[in-house]
């Protein structure tokens, strides 16, 4: 258990159902807060059917981790706030519970900057190396498709299955030999795209919805998507942001909402090794 009289310390408690993109954007900003305030930094990561893998079965972060029963104990003496600009200088601990970004002072390191810093889990380099050796060294399109029912219903009625299939149409019409990478969240769905697409590729035995497994071929998705040379995502979902975020903003993200983009995307420079997809040959 933490020692709140022990010194000035930022606690960051995950709310319990929040899923991977609320989780790293809040956590990371919180650790970037603690930095600039010069406080010790720890965590909770509440792992539970509705979020599994703990955040070290997905990156090396190496910072302390609480139980989600000591910080809900924590919270007790010490309540919950969601806005970084309610806490108070002179308070010893602060206890930030959110599943959003927190508001950060003036040259605090955003999340962002820290994600594309993290190196992923062993597990998670491996698959990501293998799987990009289907689709390295040519321009790709990274369809993000968001179908489950436990996905936001503003997400599915704004981003069906129709349009990802209208828009890979109008892609393949411009671009006859692009390649789609599909990351879904519904097995079946997948199937359905690929084979409507046979130059599609994505990852098979991802798991259950939210399982350790799931998650963890989740990320694997996020570099390949990121990897890519442009996105069609769907609508209202944190997924897209972080994959948009760790390619450095370098490529460009169409929602069904946003409208089609007029992208050369075969003159997109490529990413040579997918773990760092910032990095582009062409970009520095």
């Amino acid at each position: 258990m933490i020692n709140a009289s022990s010194g000035a310390t930022l606690l960051a408690t995950n709310i319990s159902n929040a899923g991977l993109g609320n989780r790293m954007r809040f956590t990371l900003s919180a650790l970037s807060l603690a930095t600039s305030a010069g406080r010790d930094f720890c965590y909770a990561w509440p792992q539970t059917n509705m979020f599994q893998p703990p955040l070290t079965d997905l990156w090396q972060f190496e910072h302390a981790e609480i139980t989600w029963a000591e910080a809900i104990e924590a919270a007790k003496s010490h309540p919950y706030t969601a806005k970084s600009e309610e806490l108070k200088t002179e308070d010893s601990f602060w206890h930030l519970r959110s599943g959003d970004p927190l508001t950060l002072p003036a040259g605090a390191q955003t999340w962002f900057e820290r994600l594309r810093g993290l190196t992923p889990s062993e597990a998670i380099r491996e698959r990501v190396d293998a799987s990009f050796d289907e689709l390295r060294g040519a321009p790709y399109v990274g369809v993000s498709i968001r179908a489950h029912e436990q996905s936001h219903a503003r997400t599915k009625e704004a981003s069906p299955v129709s349009w990802y299939l209208n828009r890979m149409a109008e892609i393949v019409a411009q671009f006859p030999n692009m390649k789609f990478f599909i990351s879904c969240d519904v097995p079946e769905v997948q199937d359905q795209i690929m084979a409507a697409y046979p130059t599609s590729v994505g990852l098979t035995d991802k798991g259950e919805y939210n399982s350790a497994e799931g998650v963890i071929a989740s990320v694997v998705d996020l570099y390949l998507m990121a990897s890519s040379s442009y996105m069609i995502v769907p609508y209202w979902s944190s997924f897209p942001i972080m994959a948009w975020e760790l390619a450095g903003r370098r490529i460009t993200m169409e929602t069904s909402r946003a409208g089609q983009r007029e992208i050369d995307i075969a003159e997109i420079p490529l990413v040579l090794d997918p773990l760092h997809p910032s990095h582009r040959s062409g970009i520095f």
